[in-house]
């Protein structure tokens, strides 16, 4: 079997800040690795992160794509030596996926992980993340979370991960349609509510992920980047029939002004109820959100974010841990404040409070902390 060979261009390709990074690999494929996790290359063929404890790892091993003609055969070349546990099978990107929980032993010690093995959708990959055995129950959402960053190529970058996925195959698929006031008339759009559900799933994982770096201030702002990067991108699809309906109806594409746009979409938010869920997480999957109606700041933010970018208006997630508190910034032309980054600034949308766009709330103007998150969008 002809592994593809990651060469040097791959390293210098990896997009590396000082905590979590996003990684391209070749042919196009994504991962998002966890703050401080520590790559080695020393074998620039099998590009592998550690924890910083060391006690966690995850590697991804690539093949040209069609080298393995069934998912069985790539399954059983694949697996460790020894190796034990659960196995499923599944269609996802168009292609072939399984997920193994497996337990296997090396060099005398016993390790457990979830392995990611992928054909028929980009390159034929197997990606694994894996602990000792007594620290897999503790590491297992870093795990999971670095299987799910996984996408096999640029055009499925905005959309939910392989777990992800699962979650939402193994939960009743039936859709159910939505309609609710927007302006003077209604919306309507088909949802699945076990999707809602996968993506919750997902928020509430990512937010254990985060709660790790709560103590590790120089890491948490890198950290919570990442977690509201792997949110955006379960949520973004998600939305996909709902920003149709918009597009089609009420706020027809090409016909109406982008700050219009943003003022009228920023207002039917702004309606909802103000909520939370009572997971681990505060934030309410978007999906969920816009089918009852109800948010809090970035789950509203977020939502606002996507709904723009598929009209093709850049914006940023903006967050301050000073005000715990979460609002959107759009490439807009016009009068009010702005979130200043470089050359470039964002007028400011406040999504809990029925505020004006670019007009925040009084307890808000002396925040100095903010920081924005730039988000995948459909354009690059």
């Amino acid at each position: 079997m002809k592994k593809i060979i990651i060469f040097t261009a791959l390293l210098i390709a990896l997009t590396i800040s000082a905590g979590a990074f996003e990684v391209t690999l070749m042919g196009g494929a994504r991962m998002d690795i966890p703050a401080a996790w520590e790559l080695d290359d020393s074998d620039s063929s099998v590009p592998t992160w550690y924890s910083p404890d060391r006690r966690g790892a995850a590697e991804v091993v690539l093949w040209e794509p069609g080298t393995w003609e069934l998912l069985e055969t790539f399954v059983d070349s694949v697996k460790p030596d020894g190796a034990v546990g659960d196995i499923v099978a599944f269609s996802c990107w168009r292609g072939e996926v399984a997920l193994a929980d497996w337990t296997f032993p090396v060099a005398g010690e016993r390790f457990r992980g979830w392995f990611l093995i992928v054909r028929g959708s980009g390159p034929d990959v197997r990606v694994s993340a894996i602990s000792a055995e007594e620290d897999f129950l503790e590491r297992q959402p870093f795990l999971l979370s670095i299987l799910d960053s996984y996408i096999p190529m640029d055009n499925w970058r905005l959309t939910p991960g392989a777990v992800s996925t699962f979650l939402e195959l193994t939960a009743d698929m039936n859709p159910e349609t939505v309609r609710i006031p927007f302006g003077d008339g209604t919306i309507s759009w088909e949802q699945s509510p076990a999707g809602n559900q996968a993506s919750q799933d997902v928020i509430d994982r990512e937010a254990l992920v985060l709660s790790a770096y709560a103590d590790t201030p120089e890491l948490f702002y890198q950290a919570w980047e990442r977690y509201y990067r792997l949110i955006y991108r379960d949520s973004y699809s998600r939305l996909q029939a709902l920003s149709d309906a918009l597009q089609t109806g009420p706020l027809q594409a090409g016909f109406i002004d982008e700050r219009e746009l943003a003022e009228s979409l920023l207002a039917w938010l702004q309606g909802f109820t103000y909520g939370t869920t009572r997971g681990f997480s505060d934030l309410l999957a978007p999906s969920a959100a816009c089918a009852s109606q109800t948010g809090d700041c970035d789950s509203l933010s977020l939502t606002l974010l996507i709904l723009m970018d598929g009209y093709g208006v850049d914006g940023r997630l903006l967050l301050s841990q000073q005000a715990h508190h979460a609002i959107a910034g759009f490439d807009l032309p016009g009068e009010g404040m702005r979130y200043v980054e470089g050359e470039r600034s964002w007028l400011v949308a406040e999504l809990t409070g029925r505020l004006p766009l670019g007009v925040l709330p009084d307890r808000l103007t002396g925040v100095d902390d903010w920081f924005g998150i730039s988000l995948l969008t459909k354009e690059q």
